[in-house]
């Protein structure tokens, strides 16, 4: 099982760390649920869904009533279910995000608490996974082009850390690459030349 420890420099004095596993949440083809901890915190959290797209390689977060994510509030450590509303068959895996928004449970007069907000990933599978990732580089512009049906996370390109998802059918550019490399995703690694 996948650990992620999740650290947050919210401020010039201030870090947090969460232990969530799994990351990213996965529902897989078939199944109505997926079941993931928060561990290693005491606080107290706000829980919501949001669906995930992107659009010219930015991320837009909506509203959304296909997934819901039980309980609503939490007090850590504790189980978080996810659940999908429909059963159906999707061609096309579906993206969301699950935000973690800490409560100010015991404010202080005078006393200015900064409080820890998570966005987790959630992909619920399709029937039939195919991953097709393409890349074209011309002038040192690297894209990145989707064209399966399914995410990529993006963990480096070359020797530069270059964490990040391209959901399906989105394109992401990267500027200033080497002319011959490398990129390293979850699904393996990808080679590109420059023209």
């Amino acid at each position: 099982m996948n650990k992620l420890i999740a650290s947050m420099m919210l401020s010039s004095v201030a870090a947090f760390a969460l232990q969530i596993y799994p990351i990213p949440v996965v529902l897989e083809h078939g199944k109505k649920y997926r079941e993931f901890v928060i561990d290693e915190d005491s606080g107290k959290y706000q829980v919501y869904l949001k669906k995930w797209t992107q659009k010219n390689g930015e991320d837009i977060l909506q509203d959304t009533k296909e997934v819901v994510a039980y309980p609503k509030i939490i007090q850590a450590p504790k189980k978080i279910k996810v659940y999908k509303k429909r059963s159906n068959l999707i061609p096309t895996e579906q993206a969301y995000r699950l935000i973690l928004k800490e409560l100010n449970i015991n404010p202080v007069e005078g006393e200015t608490k900064v409080l820890k907000t998570l966005s987790i990933p959630v992909f619920i599978s399709p029937s039939s996974s195919k991953p097709l990732l393409e890349l074209e580089c011309k002038q040192s512009t690297l894209k990145l082009i989707n064209r399966g049906n399914t995410h990529f996370k993006i963990l480096s390109i070359n020797e530069d850390k270059e964490v990040s998802y391209i959901l399906p059918n989105q394109t992401k550019e990267v500027k200033h690459v080497k002319k011959d490399g490398t990129v390293h995703t979850n699904r393996g690694d990808y080679k590109y030349q420059c023209k």
